[in-house]
């Protein structure tokens, strides 16, 4: 039998061809196809649905200044309701674009918690930002906490208004950060918590000091090139007076230019060897900055959810939150990937899905069992903050199941696996709608299916 191979049409340059959306051109000529989700005097949300050839349709929720917006046309009645449709559909698989650095709006503030009068404030729509840090770290960071706190309002949209706004606080040093732990009372290992009672997420690392080495680094390097370069300015001159002295000593002149050509040569050698170094140096010490900073985000990230859910969901005077909700979705973002500007939580972290598919292979999922028994409360108490009895793999697996595969963000989804305090708890049957052993079976299944 022989087929003939005809070719494949193109794919459509439209991602949306089937489907009536907004459209909105910016000032640079930028055109974006999407749904708006938001517009304010100050800026606009606007979510971009992409469909790349071959492969699976996203979604990328961009903020937008409102000087940038050059025009607008949205859908409305049959037309938006199916747009809303598919932007449902693409809820999970979405990311959050990163605001660009510059824009935003820092303030130099007085902290008694960091103990100076010259830290940066940046103030967000849910949170407040106190930094020792220098301006463009601040920068960085304020930028990631948007995004972080953008993605918490589109996957798990706010149900109700704090009185008052999460304040971050970024520390100096781990050192400065374990002083502030001891000097209110609390006595934890964890490099950052949050405060319940003072509504504060406090973060704990050594970005402040490693970036004051930096600069002593840099400036000694910067020392190190002026040097070669005055010498470079000199070679020329110094170069001739050897080659008069050589010629006074009685070298013939082929002799002397080779020399001259070797010394030039062996100059140029130890230049190049010098700034080698520097720039190995320099990458080593970039690598432990990253390093640093991502540590530092994902401890942010995994802190600022508990404060989310405490002032936004499910405060924990009215509320039981079971542990392993709390701390598995609080681990689902702190996981998640910042990829070139994009914040985004459908790739899973590679690490933990090893060690949680090697603990399969030893207990067929029995862990579940363990975990779902676990008795339910809010994990942000500080009596049983990241207790060590928590199967934090099992935790984190158990919330991707139900974020990816029941749906979990889904509108009113999360309320039937949390309770208020004075209704009885219900059993494991009743929160999952099936026995233990079904949902065990089932989220071993999936577990095992996804690629490391």
């Amino acid at each position: 039998m022989s087929l003939l191979a005809l070719p494949l049409p193109a794919q459509p340059q439209d991602p949306l061809r089937d489907q009536e959306s907004d459209r909105l051109t910016l000032t640079d000529g930028t055109q974006l196809q999407g749904m708006l989700l938001e517009e304010s005097p100050r800026n606009l949300e606007f979510l971009e649905v992409v469909r790349p050839p071959g492969k699976p349709m996203f979604a990328v929720i961009h903020t937008i200044s409102a000087n940038q917006k050059k025009s607008l046309d949205k859908v409305s009645g049959e037309d938006r309701k199916q747009l809303e449709k598919l932007v449902d559909r693409l809820r999970n698989h979405t990311q959050i674009r990163a605001a660009a650095k510059d824009s935003l709006t820092l303030k130099r503030t007085k902290s008694a918690i960091l103990e100076t009068d010259q830290a940066w404030q940046y103030q967000g729509d849910r949170f407040v930002l106190i930094s020792p840090l220098n301006e463009d770290m601040t920068r960085t960071f304020a930028v990631r906490v948007d995004q972080i706190f953008q993605a918490f309002e589109h996957w798990l949209p706010p149900k109700q208004k704090p009185n008052s706004p999460i304040q971050i606080v970024l520390f100096y040093s781990i050192d400065s950060y374990s002083a502030y732990l001891k000097k209110i009372g609390l006595t934890i290992d964890n490099p950052a918590v949050y405060v319940p009672h003072t509504n504060q997420v406090l973060i704990g690392s050594d970005l402040g000091a490693f970036q004051a080495r930096l600069e002593l680094a840099h400036a000694r390097h910067e020392a190190i090139l002026a040097q070669w370069s005055e010498r470079e300015k000199k070679l020329p001159e110094d170069l001739n007076q050897l080659a008069k002295r050589l010629k006074d000593a009685g070298w013939q002149p082929d002799t002397i230019v080779t020399e001259v050509q070797t010394r030039r040569e062996a100059w140029q050698r130890d230049f190049k060897k010098a700034q080698a170094q520097i720039q190995v140096t320099d990458r080593r010490n970039q690598t432990t900055l990253d390093s640093l900073i991502n540590q530092a985000t994902q401890h942010l990230c995994h802190e600022s959810f508990h404060a989310y859910v405490e002032n936004y969901l499910y405060p924990q005077g009215e509320y039981e939150v079971p542990i392993w909700l709390n701390e598995g979705l609080a681990q689902l973002f702190e996981h998640a990937q910042f990829e070139n500007g994009t914040f985004r939580i459908d790739l899973p972290p590679k690490e933990i899905l090893a060690s949680l598919k090697e603990r399969l292979e030893r207990d067929n999922g029995m862990s579940l069992q363990r975990i779902l028994q676990t008795k339910a409360g809010s994990f942000i108490l500080f009596e049983n903050l990241h207790e060590g009895r928590l199967d934090y793999d099992v935790a984190w697996g158990l919330a991707w199941y139900l974020v990816f595969q029941k749906q979990l963000f889904a509108p009113g989804s999360l309320d039937r696996y949390v309770h208020k305090r004075n209704l009885p708890a219900p059993t494991v049957e009743e929160t999952f709608g099936e026995s233990v052993s079904r949902v065990q079976a089932e989220w071993v299944a999936f577990i095992r299916q996804l690629p490391s």
